[in-house]
């Protein structure tokens, strides 16, 4: 009788874990002059090292840096090789600090995280924003599109204010 009452488990095919590598990508618009590396860039090198060492679960794949590129644009040297490698399957996984160190232009920012990365079976992590992919809910799902609106909405409103003060 006991194992009539387990069978429905024993015939279920084995949930095997993902091996997660991952992509540690960080980005910083602007440079801090003559400094090997900008304060915000080891700033965010440390938080997500530190979260790597809470999950156990997700392996170290590579750093992925762009010191001194625009959130505007995805034709970044270090987002394009971050991005081979996912294309090669090497990594499965991208985490950066929040939404706005990824991208700041809402709607590639959308396509990358809601539909290629899904697609191509990519985890993405914002650790700040409190957004994981592997772990979705209704309103991290709703929150993600506003949160790249406002990201995109900053960049332009920061554009116009330099732009202006330049005159």
């Amino acid at each position: 009788m006991a194992i009539a009452k387990y069978a429905e488990l024993l015939e279920r095919p084995p949930q095997v874990s993902v091996p997660w590598k991952a992509a540690l990508y960080i980005r910083l618009s602007r440079e801090d002059g003559d400094k090997a590396e900008s304060n915000s860039i080891t700033s965010q090198r440390e938080i997500l090292k530190e979260y790597l060492k809470l999950h156990p679960d997700i392996e170290f794949y590579d750093f992925y840096v762009d010191d001194g590129w625009s959130g505007t644009t995805f034709d970044r040297p270090d987002f394009k090789r971050m991005m081979e490698d996912v294309y090669s399957g090497q990594v499965n996984c991208v985490i950066v600090k929040d939404l706005s160190r990824f991208g700041r232009e809402y709607i590639e920012a959308g396509r990358y995280i809601e539909k290629l990365f899904p697609a191509l079976g990519v985890r993405f992590i914002a650790i700040n924003d409190g957004y994981d992919t592997a772990h979705l809910d209704s309103a991290s799902s709703l929150m993600l599109p506003f949160k790249n609106l406002i990201n995109d909405s900053y960049c332009r409103d920061t554009s116009i204010k330099i732009r202006r003060d330049r005159k």
